[in-house]
């Protein structure tokens, strides 16, 4: 049995569904309320509701688990003393009970940039639970990512919006930042191959795309698949901030989240071969994870297309 955290999140539905479809038996732990609890319900998993801050409930979800995937982050969170809050509840319950369970391996997906020295809150909360898994002496693998893009994301989506609806191609701040996207199918293929390969075990992974792109050069190549009239308008982090927190308490935020605002500040780029050498498949480039989200806007059964992971592997199979 596999529990996973955060199922109805962004990541989450990637994740479930590859785990679905390769025949795990997956229990989601999630909250009462969740924007993506009806989802979660049509799916062929077992359910468990529940916080991540009562020991008991968590306890409840981890009766006959022996892998975790913990997924679930508070990034539509603007309060820093929350954040560090919930990172801080969420893996000491989550931890004492993957001990009790004796589980096999405890898999998290942090944003790049993670540590206790980090300036930003919810990098340096994120960073001390990763510090409080890896002394807890469970098996353990930490991804941390880039800025992920795909179907339901803020990143690519968000520009999509804005740019459809308005004709504004909306840069943050300079629009410098270096930014190496990584398609979500990719990010699950990682998490699916780390479940069970040791030579990833009990280390702490970045992972990208195979691309180094600053944030304009994202939104040029997707606004030159859209063909479209444009206007590009740069506006300051601190604006684009203060409209996101506003939209998002209305539930109509078309830009990226607070917190992914705050990571431009910090850029997120690795080595261009990471995922290669860690896990011997080679991710999606921008413009061709962009080319399916763009189709399956045009299409709603255009189906979810296999990351070069699950290709690479069908080859070697027909070999």
């Amino acid at each position: 049995m596999i529990l996973v955290t955060g199922a109805s999140g962004f990541l989450g539905r990637h994740v479930v569904r590859r785990l679905v479809g390769s025949g795990e038996a997956v229990r989601c732990f999630c909250r009462p309320g969740s924007p993506g609890a009806d989802w979660l319900r049509s799916q062929p998993v077992e359910v468990v509701w529940g916080y991540l801050h009562d020991p008991d409930g968590v306890e409840c979800a981890f009766r006959g688990v022996r892998h975790v995937i913990h997924l679930a982050s508070p990034i539509r969170e603007v309060r820093d003393a929350a954040v560090e809050q919930f990172h801080q509840r969420a893996i000491h319950c989550l931890v004492g009970s993957a001990r009790r369970a004796c589980v096999d391996r405890f898999l998290t997906v942090s944003p790049m940039g993670c540590g206790t020295s980090a300036d930003l809150p919810f990098l340096r909360s994120r960073g001390a639970a990763e510090e409080y898994l890896r002394g807890s002496g469970i098996p353990f693998v930490i991804l941390q990512s880039s800025v992920m893009f795909g179907s339901g994301d803020r990143l690519i989506g968000g520009m999509i919006r804005v740019l459809c609806r308005s004709g504004l191609l909306v840069i943050p701040g300079t629009g410098k930042t270096m930014l190496q996207p990584i398609w979500v199918g990719d990010v699950a293929s990682c998490l699916l191959r780390a479940l069970r390969d040791d030579k990833v075990a009990d280390r702490v992974i970045p992972i990208g795309g195979p691309q180094h792109l600053t944030y304009e050069e994202v939104a040029d190549q997707v606004a030159k698949m859209l063909n479209l009239p444009r206007v590009k308008v740069h506006l300051s982090l601190r604006t684009l901030g203060w409209l996101s927190r506003l939209l998002e308490g209305l539930g109509c935020n078309p830009f990226l989240g607070y917190r992914h605002l705050e990571l431009l500040n910090v850029g997120t780029i690795t080595a261009l071969d990471a995922v290669k050498r860690a896990f011997d498949f080679q991710p999606m480039p921008l413009v061709e994870g962009v080319a399916y989200q763009l189709a399956r806007r045009q299409d709603a059964g255009f189906p979810t297309p296999p990351s070069r992971a699950e290709r690479s592997s069908r080859t070697r199979g027909h070999r």
